[in-house]
């Protein structure tokens, strides 16, 4: 299960991943393979800062208590993802969504529309752009990666499946030339998400 728990952890922080880099491929926006390398480099150092980090703060508690508080840290963050779900679904169909909560930070932007990353129209992702993916995608799944850290998720596991999923987005993204995926991604990322790291926490609490 160990290594189970470290990959579904590291699919359900890349699915936005893999929808920013399939939105691209739809629109001939391509990413290197030194661009690609650089962003999973980049991502998996953060995840394992984010996690020693949970790992150190893991030392506070007794381990069962960590397990439980970090299980419970993870649902809440997979909650979180539902509701920016169903936040979303909301604003696309025009309804008021005022009521939610909605961050101004930039890498949010970023996230909601990557196509501000190549305002240029150079149809390229440099490694200024690239720095720029890379710290959005570093800012969203960081308490992801410390409750995960807590639960005593394997750091080393998880930074290894992060790189080799980083890659593997982006060569999926630069291929991609189905719309309707594109679409389905976007629409579901979140859902899928937060179902996964709801599952995981429970599990990590109760199991």
């Amino acid at each position: 299960m160990i290594f189970l728990s470290a990959f579904l952890f590291s699919i359900a922080s890349n699915l936005e991943t893999l929808r920013i880099s399939l939105t691209y491929g739809i629109k001939n926006i391509y990413l290197t393979k030194s661009i690609a390398i650089l962003l999973a480099i980049t991502t998996s150092i953060s995840t394992f800062i984010s996690m020693y980090i949970g790992k150190l703060v893991l030392h506070l508690f007794n381990p069962e208590l960590g397990n439980i508080f970090g299980g419970i840290l993870l649902s809440f963050i997979g909650v979180y993802f539902l509701v920016e779900y169903i936040r979303l679904e909301e604003k696309h169909a025009g309804y008021d969504t005022s009521c939610y909560f909605q961050s101004s930070l930039k890498y949010i932007s970023i996230l909601e529309n990557p196509d501000i990353v190549s305002l240029d129209k150079s149809n390229s992702i440099d490694i200024k752009k690239c720095l720029s993916l890379s710290q959005a995608f570093i800012l969203n799944n960081l308490f992801t990666c410390f409750a995960a850290s807590i639960t005593s998720i394997s750091i080393s596991l998880s930074v290894i499946f992060n790189f080799i999923i980083v890659i593997f987005c982006v060569y999926l993204g630069n291929f991609n030339s189905n719309m309707y995926i594109s679409k389905w991604f976007t629409k579901y990322s979140n859902l899928i998400s937060g179902i996964i790291l709801i599952v995981l926490g429970l599990y990590e609490t109760f199991i």
